[in-house]
């Protein structure tokens, strides 16, 4: 065996010996550690950044209105889940389009949006929004003016009535199945039937309704309530003739392509929201849930969608049409 040079005796052999060998060593733990701290780096640096997540909202009123509505939760799932949230706000019309082109990952939506874009293509539950004033579920109303002749639903035949958005389960579809349920069909029994263009269609089904434009019209529950608080309209004016069964309030889904660790993270980041939570935007603080018009998101089931299933086969109407 060779000896460091250093060595005079044959004692003296032995500890540099040893000392050569433990320096030998640590040269190798030392090597290796910066090889594996090289490895780290590395992998940081060139790993791929995390794709956004894609959320889109369903427009309620307006896109300007679901813009403030919903930029506090956008900044509190970024901050929650580490990564860039892209809000994208859709018209209850364009969602399953759009989703099956895979547009998106996420989506806010109304129940019915949820079981059509489900049929089409597979969505997976993530939560269920509780609205302040409504709570977990929402309804559809029959109303006239306060002095209308309109009495009963089968006071409607041959008169004209206005809906809110297509797609809309407290908007058309309850409105539509409670006619059918009383044995009166609307493409029979009304004289004609509207669905109102453009932005806030569910006031201006209100407002048409309150100005003569139409004899009834189909009001989400707690709409006339709302813009009577905001100084729009005074409730004795209107008259409820028909109300539908409870139906889903929005719902959080995630498209089949998203993993299951996102869904389960996005889920989590929901259920978890209350009301000290805030969330910065354009410099202000806001509070998350009265933005958003929420008192927190719940779990759901598939099944609590059931009653929309049935309401649209019983309609001949997407997504079981048959003609």
């Amino acid at each position: 065996m060779a000896h460091p040079p250093s060595c005079i005796s044959t004692e003296a052999c032995r500890r540099d010996s040893g000392r050569f060998a433990l320096s030998r060593t640590a040269r190798v733990v030392f090597l290796a550690l910066l090889a594996g701290t090289a490895a780290v780096v590395l992998k940081a640096v060139f790993r791929p950044p995390m794709a956004p997540l894609r959320v889109a909202f369903q427009v309620c009123n307006s896109v300007e209105e679901n813009r403030e509505r919903f930029e506090p939760l956008v900044a509190y799932l970024e901050a929650t889940l580490g990564r860039k949230v892209v809000a994208s706000h859709v018209n209850t019309f364009d969602f399953v389009e759009r989703a099956q082109r895979k547009e998106f990952d996420v989506l806010q939506a109304n129940g019915y949006i949820y079981v059509t874009v489900k049929e089409k293509g597979g969505a997976t539950l993530l939560a269920r929004e509780v609205k302040r004033d409504t709570g977990k579920n929402t309804g559809g109303l029959i109303v006239v003016r306060a002095d209308s002749p309109v009495r009963a639903l089968a006071d409607l035949k041959g008169r004209k009535m206005a809906f809110g958005p297509v797609l809309s389960p407290g908007g058309y579809l309850a409105q539509y199945h409670a006619m059918l349920s009383a044995g009166l069909d609307p493409e029979k029994v009304l004289g004609s039937y509207t669905f109102l263009p453009g932005a806030w269609q569910h006031e201006k089904v209100v407002y048409s309704i309150l100005y003569g434009a139409v004899d009834a019209g189909a009001v989400k529950v707690g709409d006339i309530e709302r813009m009577e608080a905001e100084g729009k309209v005074r409730k004795s004016d209107f008259r409820v003739i028909a109300a539908s069964e409870p139906v889903p309030n929005c719902t959080f889904f995630a498209l089949p392509h998203v993993d299951a660790e996102t869904g389960t993270r996005v889920r989590e980041a929901l259920l978890r929201l209350s009301e000290n939570d805030f969330a910065a935007v354009n410099g202000e603080r806001l509070n998350v849930l009265k933005r958003d018009g929420t008192r927190g998101y719940v779990p759901t089931a598939d099944g609590e969608f059931d009653v929309l299933r049935r309401m649209a086969r019983a309609a001949n109407l997407p997504p079981y049409e048959k003609y």
